[in-house]
């Protein structure tokens, strides 16, 4: 049993296994310190980069720069959180994949595809040319362009999540340009061998060898191809029901430990397949996406996921050595500076061209002109493969973590500037399809009113807006009926209401009002404080079974508390003055659905 789990985990973390066989008996213990090290110095770091108005992963990675090999050295080897920064990345391509919303996209599907593919390819040719400027060699300035190509999808949403803009016209095609440069890190990493043999000159007419014939690659592609197909078909047929059935339980438990299995197993086939493990995390989120889970899902791996991203970042601090770029901190700054304005550029140039607003395009290109977290998995990986050398990889990396750091920045700069390019005209050949994305966004009705629970409280509440026409949506934890729902045409999504990632999906920023409608006054009151948080304005109605709560109820941000045992006093006391004063008031089934005088 032991050797099977060794031999499972060796597949989700290569090379993992073989160097806990052969650490000392003290190094798990040292595992443990490192990660307390680093927990405790990313909190601190962060708590005063709140004070001082700077993003939180911006801190982690000053955090990793302070406790690493270069100057606190109180984390000697960062490699030993290898394993929870490769985690990281699959949760965060897993919850990539469960974002990704097709359906809100189909409107504007060749603009904002169209767009992103030609950011990546414009900024990869224009840095390619810029970093020959500064000396780098043919594929060195390949493999550097490529990765400083990449925006950080991290750092990015969480800022636009914060501010309230991922529904804007601005958050919209930063999630679409960022989502397929996130693809195209998977292009990239698999183009890392034939980028060496480019190199070393080995693509000619000789270099496939009498083993490695021409056939053997198309049979090795066919297999490959077969084996990804295989996973797409048997994931869209049979994840959905694994999900439903695990969905019958209350218990969400369940439902999270499942899916973040579902994202390790398609990492672990990829990687067996012969592809970058992050993609098959991708690929498992994406089919999830289709899925009434995808919200409840994306808001309970949030938790999990920004915990192993602070530990990933902050390990990724850790790589710059403030010594060894010493010499070299004046060409990293010129590098930051030209990165920053060759990206900005060329993605407001590449999105402006596909058919989005001047404003929206300035916004966006400054916005993500950083470099991201898969820049340095990719550098990282061309480091191993003998494309980069130490001191190109430092650099590249110092690059990349300084860019990090100013993305707050960048963003706010970016949304300063998009109001003086309102008066450029959009393209000419996409002027016929509108003004870009300001007006399209909005292809859906805004929901006015959230409903918590769809039993016969929220149906009373439902139908009465239907009655005056008021948008709303609802937030369910039965699957069964948030299918029937659906299938009659109300926005219902399956979720806990405590949970903020389903509050924002059902559109609890925009709405005006909240109406807790579930029997069950502790989860009432959670979403209630958890609603307040999100929006200090909305108007919150909550349901109570007992009086003794209603002020615990206010006191966490309830405006209206309505109480079960005082409603039901009430229609009591109203049914029986009314037999009282007219006797024939009993006759029949009354509207509290009292039994007919026999």
């Amino acid at each position: 049993m032991g050797s099977l789990t060794a031999a499972w985990l060796s597949q989700l973390t290569p090379g993992l296994v073989p160097a806990l066989a052969s650490a000392s008996p003290g190094s798990g213990e040292r595992v443990v310190v490192d990660l307390l090290v680093v927990l405790m110095t990313a909190s601190l770091v962060a708590l005063a980069a709140q004070r001082a108005r700077i993003a939180v992963i911006p801190a982690y990675l000053i955090a990793g720069a302070l406790v690493g090999p270069g100057i606190l050295g109180l984390v000697r080897d960062p490699q030993s959180l290898e394993s929870i920064g490769r985690l990281a990345i699959i949760l965060l391509m897993f919850g990539i994949g469960l974002h990704l919303d097709l359906a809100s996209l189909r409107h504007n599907i060749v603009k904002l595809v169209g767009g992103g593919v030609a950011s990546v390819i414009l900024c990869v040719v224009i840095g390619m040319l810029a970093c020959r400027a500064f000396g780098y060699g043919a594929a060195e300035s390949l493999v550097v362009a490529m990765a400083l190509s990449l925006s950080s999808t991290a750092v990015a949403l969480r800022v636009l999540a914060d501010r309230r803009e991922l529904h804007q016209p601005t958050g919209r095609v930063s999630v679409a340009v960022l989502v397929l440069q996130d693809l195209a890190v998977v292009a990239m990493l698999a183009a890392l061998p034939a980028i060496v043999m480019w190199r070393d000159g080995g693509m000619g007419a000789g270099a496939l060898t009498d083993e490695d014939t021409a056939l053997d690659l198309l049979s090795a592609a066919g297999i490959r191809i077969a084996g990804v197909t295989g996973l797409i078909v048997v994931g869209h047929l049979g994840l959905p029901r694994l999900l439903k059935e695990a969905a019958r339980s209350k218990s969400t438990e369940v439902l999270i430990v499942l899916s973040v299995a579902i994202a390790i197993a398609a990492s672990v086939a990829m990687h067996e397949l012969g592809f970058p493990e992050e993609l098959g995390a991708f690929l498992a989120g994406f089919l999830l996406s289709s899925t009434p889970f995808r919200h409840q899902l994306s808001g309970q791996i949030g938790p999990a996921r920004d915990l192993f991203i602070a530990v990933f970042f902050t390990t990724i601090g850790m790589t710059v050595d403030p010594a060894a770029l010493a010499p070299v901190w004046p060409q990293v700054l010129i590098a930051t500076a030209v990165c920053i304005a060759l990206k900005s550029v060329g993605i407001a140039a590449a999105t402006w061209l596909f058919g989005v607003s001047a404003s929206v395009a300035v916004a966006v290109g400054v916005g993500l002109s950083q470099g991201g977290e898969f820049s340095i998995v990719l550098l990282q990986s061309a480091h191993e493969t003998g494309l980069l050398s130490d001191r190109w990889l430092h650099m590249a990396t110092a690059v990349v973590v300084l860019t990090l750091i100013l993305t707050p920045t960048m963003l706010a700069l970016g949304r300063a500037l998009a109001p003086k390019a309102r008066g450029f005209p959009s393209a000419p050949w996409a002027r016929s399809g509108g003004s870009g994305l300001q007006e399209a966004q909005h292809e859906g009705v805004r929901a006015r009113v959230v409903i918590g629970g769809f039993g016969p409280v929220g149906r009373a509440v439902a139908e009465e807006l239907d009655k005056l026409s008021v948008p709303y949506s609802i937030i369910e934890m039965n699957p069964q009926t948030v299918r029937t729902q659906s299938k009659l045409g109300r926005r219902i999504i399956f979720g806990d209401i405590g949970n903020p990632g389903v509050l924002e999906s059902a559109g609890l920023l925009e709405a005006e009002a909240l109406a807790l409608t579930i029997p069950d006054d502790e989860a009432s009151m959670r979403a209630c404080a958890m609603a307040r948080k999100m929006s200090a304005d909305l108007y919150i109605a909550l349901r109570m079974g007992v009086s003794s709560n209603a002020n615990v109820a206010r006191g966490e941000g309830a405006d209206k508390v309505v109480i079960d045992e005082l409603a039901t006093a009430q229609a009591m006391q109203r049914a029986v003055l009314e037999r009282l004063r007219d006797p024939r008031a009993g006759a029949g089934a009354g509207p509290a659905g009292e039994n007919p005088k026999p």
